[in-house]
């Protein structure tokens, strides 16, 4: 029950954030199309978040930055918001990832669980009715051993999720740090 009540706050709290992102998207597209540069101040009070939202979302920082470059007609500082826009970009996604990572662990960890107290259920069986097994009986573990089966897969199924999902986060960090390494030199990103 406390589980399903912070799971149902928490989709709230997605779903706040996602209209509150959408919002600044709006102005800031609205900026573009009257060709209005704003500052960060009046597309806060425009779409109605926090004022210090933009610092705390980077990407959308970004987003304003390049939309003002881009109406000024500044060439160099529009390739800087790019780079900072995708490096922001990378970071989100790399916190997503994350949280898959961490949602695949709870989800291996339990089909693990799983197995072992079917592997119990198992034993205590074998030990309540000694080697020969009565034909009743012969179902009921035909039906375990088909769940227990179920679980592997699901397990082995985890795990490669899991796996994959490493070798595209570590994938991420590399370009991360490419990135972050030809914004410290100077070097507009492609």
């Amino acid at each position: 029950m406390l589980d399903a009540g912070r799971a149902a706050a928490a989709r709230r709290r997605r779903a706040d954030s996602e209209r509150c992102r959408q919002r600044v998207l709006d102005v800031l597209a609205k900026m573009r199309k009257n060709r209005t540069p704003l500052s960060d101040a009046e597309i806060t009070r425009q779409a109605e978040v926090n004022p210090q939202y933009l610092q705390r979302h980077r990407d959308l920082k970004a987003e304003a930055v390049a939309v003002r470059a881009h109406l000024a007609g500044d060439r160099p500082r529009a390739a800087a918001a790019a780079s900072a826009r995708k490096e922001a970009a990378l970071e989100v996604e790399n916190r997503m990832l994350l949280e898959q990572n961490a949602v695949f662990r709870r989800d291996l960890e339990e089909a693990r669980a799983q197995l072992r107290t079917l592997r119990v259920q198992q034993l205590g069986a074998c030990a309540r009715d000694g080697l020969g097994l009565p034909a009743a009986r012969e179902a009921e573990m035909a039906e375990l051993r088909k769940q227990r089966d179920a679980a592997l897969a699901a397990s082995r199924r985890t795990e490669a999720d899991l796996t994959a999902l490493r070798n595209v986060n570590q994938r991420l960090m590399v370009e991360n740090s490419k990135l972050l390494e030809a914004s410290a030199r100077g070097v507009p990103a492609q």
